[in-house]
Order: structure tokens, then C-alpha cells, then sequence
């Protein structure tokens, strides 16, 4: 049942919703590629890790939990499950050497490679839904939204 909210156009919450569901989608459907590979006990909060650091190398804890948007407390647990795992190290940080830094390991480095074809996969299962034309114009126009920032955090 649909509430109607005065004032408030429809389409208006719809947004944020649809784009919380294409996500949750998306990380099953990751999921899923990423079981039928072989690979378990990597989750959406490890993908974040993953992310960061390939997109902007090793990094201190801090810079990854502010990247994720949750606590530097959560994120060391996080760290902590992706060191058991033998997926990252913590090394000295040659800027201060009370720091430490996080990076890939080689078996890290080897879960990009299968994280990237897994993405690769679902990209492809989004393209036969949609078109490879109108899934790359949705991304654009998404990453467009994305550019344009939040004034309120700036």
C-alpha cells in the first residue's frame, strides 16, 4: 500500500530507495558470481577495502573507515578478517612511523583479478537487461549526480 505524504512528490523518496535496491541487487548478484568462482566469506564491507585501496593504494584505517563511512573501530575489525584471510598486511607507514599502513598482500592482489571478472559478470547480466547503451548512459548520468557533490558536506 502506497502512503500518500503531503507535500512531498512522489518520485521525490522513490529515488534513494531504487538506488538502495539496484545496490543490494548488485551485491548479490556479486555475491553469487563470486561463490559459483570459488570465493566465500568476502562481503560487501571487504569489497569496500578492496575498492579504496585499488583505486588509491595502501592506506591508514582511518582514511579507509572515513572512505566507508563507519567507525575506525569497524573498520580495524574488518582489516583484522581481511589479514586472517591472508588477503592484507599492515606495514609501517614511512610518514610516520607511528602509523600503519594497509595493503594488498599477493593473494590480495590475486582476489582483484576474480572481484574484477565477477563485476565484469554482472555488468554483462545488466547490459542483457537493459541494452549496453542504456546501462553506460545510467552510469553516466549517475556518476554525473555523483560529481556534482553534496553542498551540505562541503
Amino acid at each position: 500500500m502506497k502512503i500518500a505524504m503531503p507535500g512531498i512528490p512522489p518520485h521525490s523518496h522513490t529515488l534513494g530507495q531504487t538506488l538502495m535496491l539496484v545496490a543490494r541487487d548488485f551485491q548479490r548478484r556479486l555475491d553469487r558470481d563470486l561463490r559459483v568462482r570459488g570465493i566465500r566469506g568476502i562481503g560487501a564491507r571487504h569489497r569496500a577495502v578492496f575498492l579504496y585501496l585499488g583505486r588509491n593504494g595502501a592506506s591508514r584505517a582511518v582514511d579507509l573507515a572515513e572512505a566507508a563511512g563507519i567507525r575506525p573501530q569497524s573498520m580495524m575489525k574488518i582489516v583484522h578478517e581481511l589479514e586472517s584471510l591472508g588477503l592484507v598486511e599492515r606495514r609501517e607507514d614511512p610518514s610516520d612511523s607511528r602509523a600503519k599502513l594497509i595493503d594488498f598482500t599477493s593473494g590480495g592482489r590475486a582476489l582483484i583479478a576474480e572481484l574484477s571478472r565477477s563485476t565484469d559478470a554482472v555488468w554483462q547480466q545488466y547490459a542483457d537487461i537493459l541494452g549496453e547503451a542504456v546501462l553506460q548512459e545510467t552510469i553516466t548520468h549517475l556518476n554525473t549526480l555523483l560529481q556534482t557533490g553534496d553542498p551540505a558536506h562541503e
